[in-house]
């Protein structure tokens, strides 16, 4: 694996949060640094399924409101048949 020098900016606070992570997994503050890095690629793989999760509720609540129109407009066709059966069946008697 091909390794590059960084230096970064911390504050007291955070250098301290490192040091102490480190030394309880007894690694190194780099390893530290490195894995939090990583954690932040998962979060993004997280904040595109969430994108996609939103987006597929609202396709689900789209086509609900499709589903409810086109089962009204089934009904009410239904409804005109069936008056219009009866029509002609009082015209035939």
């Amino acid at each position: 694996m091909k390794t590059e020098r960084m230096t970064i900016l911390v504050t007291p606070a955070q250098k301290q949060a490192i040091a102490t992570q480190a030394k309880k997994l007894n690694v190194s503050a780099g390893e530290v640094v490195r894995r939090a890095v990583e954690g932040y690629r998962h979060n993004d793989e997280e904040i595109v399924l969430n994108a996609l999760a939103d987006e597929l509720g609202r396709a689900i609540k789209e086509a609900r409101h499709a589903l409810k129109d086109a089962l009204g407009e089934t009904r009410r066709t239904l409804e005109h048949f069936a008056a219009k059966a009866k029509s002609e069946q009082h015209r035939a008697a």
